[in-house]
């Protein structure tokens, strides 16, 4: 989840959060806390994470937490090819459950993200974490105007799965039961228009996610396996800096597009952002062999698009 202050704070998401987070629902708190100097730096991929629990963070057992940070930082700098900024702070708030509960990314005064944790997470609860990785993903890309944020919140539904695929940490058959699973919720409804004009969650998070799918194939097949939406969005990412810069989305499709020697953004951008553009999502999964039976997850590698199915999660 994203928060810029040139947007709304998005009082909706925090409303509900427990009072030892809601200490932190100002953006200039999670900012104060980061300044204050780190209990903790993890160091990869050429980033430098400067972990900060707030007011100690009592009950947390760190050496678990800068396990799972470096856990969700490998990931991330297994699919960008690096860290994807020199900076970031990270507030670790401790609060009452057992799991990681909800993430923010924010950029408009250096890279930070503030997380709460649940004091009683085990580690199969940090393992099988996918908040970090999602948050650490918004660090990669540029800041953009509000009505794509499809566009940023797509992106990271999408690469979160995949970089952790790729670096060994869950199976190729998870990613796709959550495509299975989550992209239907993205697809437009009647009244909907295109990405650009329909703000609901299930547009801005799996329709976004659907674009980035469709790119990635696109991307695929126009290069003949040269290039993906990987090597795309890496583009984008050393180009701007990362989150604590400001682009257009002609900025994004050129750099992007200029990386793979396609022109497939600017083609799928002109094709779902004004208009519906529904994807068919069930002939797409049987194209690229995956289906769910009984609670399993099939593979047809007879497919015609088994070898980008495989190609997506392979590092």
């Amino acid at each position: 989840m994203l928060l810029r202050l040139a947007g709304a704070i998005l009082g909706l998401f925090m409303s509900g959060l427990p009072a030892a987070a809601a200490d932190f629902d100002d953006p200039r708190r999670v900012y104060l806390a980061l300044d204050e100097a780190a209990d903790a730096v993890v160091e990869c991929g050429g980033g430098r994470i400067r972990v900060v629990f707030a007011d100690g963070a009592r009950g947390l057992d760190r050496d678990r937490v800068l396990a799972w940070v470096r856990r969700a930082a490998t990931a991330v700098t297994t699919y960008f090819g690096r860290f994807p900024v020199d900076d970031v702070g990270l507030l670790v708030i401790a609060d009452g459950g057992d799991r990681v509960k909800t993430g923010t990314t924010f950029g408009f005064h250096g890279s930070a993200i503030r997380v709460i944790v649940g004091r009683d997470a085990s580690d199969d609860a940090f393992a099988r974490d996918w908040v970090l990785t999602h948050e650490m993903v918004h660090l990669a890309l540029p800041q953009m105007d509000e009505r794509f944020l499809w566009l940023l919140e797509g992106s990271a539904v999408y690469v979160e799965p995949v970089a952790r695929a790729m670096a060994g940490q869950i199976p190729a058959e998870a990613v796709w039961r959550d495509a299975l699973s989550g992209m239907p919720k993205g697809e437009p409804e009647a009244d909907d228009r295109g990405l650009d004009f329909t703000p609901t969650w299930g547009r801005t998070y799996w329709g976004g996610a659907i674009f980035c799918l469709l790119a990635d194939i696109a991307i695929r097949q126009q290069s003949e396996g040269r290039h993906s939406l990987r090597d795309a969005f890496t583009a984008i990412n050393r180009a701007s800096g990362g989150n604590t810069a400001y682009w257009s989305m002609e900025e994004i499709i050129a750099t992007g597009d200029r990386a793979t020697g396609t022109d497939a953004l600017a083609e799928l951008y002109a094709k779902m952002s004004a208009v519906p553009s529904p994807a068919d999502l069930p002939a797409l999964f049987a194209a690229l062999g995956v289906r769910a039976e009984g609670g399993a997850i099939l593979f047809d590698d007879s497919a015609p698009l088994a070898p980008i199915r495989r190609a997506i999660t392979a590092n």
